[in-house]
């Protein structure tokens, strides 16, 4: 089979997988679901990992890919690429709290979220891996190997901020309400909305966090039933506790 042939073969993988790298984190659930979905309709995608799969422990590689501060991948191809897939079954099943994988795993460059990081060093990895072991040739951005930045035992890792990436989040919130042409189960009028996330985000920018509180309660009341929207609400609110609560 040539390789444009196989490359078609797979086309809905490497679609989701694409999706998934340009997304956002808000809609990391849906992207998540779109890779699983595509690996089960792409047979030769399926069975690959089928075969990989055997005799693998996910629970023992686990434990072990998460004794440190960074996500250890396993070493070979077929342990790795089994690891990830589990991990995305586990995510989706909701077995494993994404949100905490991200805040504990790949917050360590404040250069990058922790969205982008895991995308750039899991599921990037992951697509690499695949078209490696079904020797498929296909442009893509250059293979960064996943390795944890090197911390000096002696020294203190620098802190987070939160602010910032609360900041962020709401940032990803506005681009996200903007390109959405229709929201369902909102209680305020989609650029009111955008005008109250907008104006958050300069607060949590300039740190003026007396005003959290009534953010929170009008963004809360907003989109109760909205699936997309409580994804996000759920990391705002994390992200705005954690910093009301340390200034108490």
């Amino acid at each position: 089979m040539t390789n444009e042939k196989k490359l078609q073969e797979i086309q809905g993988f490497l679609v989701s997988v694409k999706n998934m790298l340009e997304s956002k984190y808000i809609l990391i659930d849906r992207r998540v679901a779109d890779i699983l979905r595509s690996i089960a309709e792409t047979n030769v995608v399926y069975n690959l990992i089928a075969e990989c799969m055997i005799n693998f422990d996910f629970a023992y590689e686990w434990q072990r890919a998460t004794e440190g501060n960074y996500l250890k991948l396993p070493e070979s191809d077929p342990k790795r690429i089994s690891f990830i897939f589990c991990l995305l079954n586990n995510i989706d099943d909701r077995n494993i709290d994404v949100t905490a994988v991200l805040e504990r795993f790949f917050s360590y460059d404040i250069a990058y979220s922790p969205y982008d990081l895991f995308c750039k060093y899991v599921i990037a990895e992951f697509r690499r891996l695949i078209l490696k072991h079904l020797n498929i040739e296909i442009s893509a951005p250059k293979h960064v190997k996943f390795e944890a930045p090197e911390v000096d035992a002696q020294v203190k890792e620098p802190e987070i901020d939160d602010y910032e990436k609360l900041s962020l989040v709401l940032r990803d919130l506005v681009k996200f309400l903007g390109e959405q042409k229709k929201l369902k189960n909102l209680i305020m009028p989609k650029y009111d909305l955008i005008a109250v996330v907008s104006t958050f985000e300069q607060v949590a920018r300039n740190r003026q966090i007396e005003y959290f509180y009534a953010f929170l309660v009008t963004l809360n009341s907003v989109a109760p039933k909205n699936k997309e929207l409580r994804t996000m609400l759920a990391e705002i609110n994390r992200l705005a506790s954690t910093l009301i609560s340390k200034r108490k």
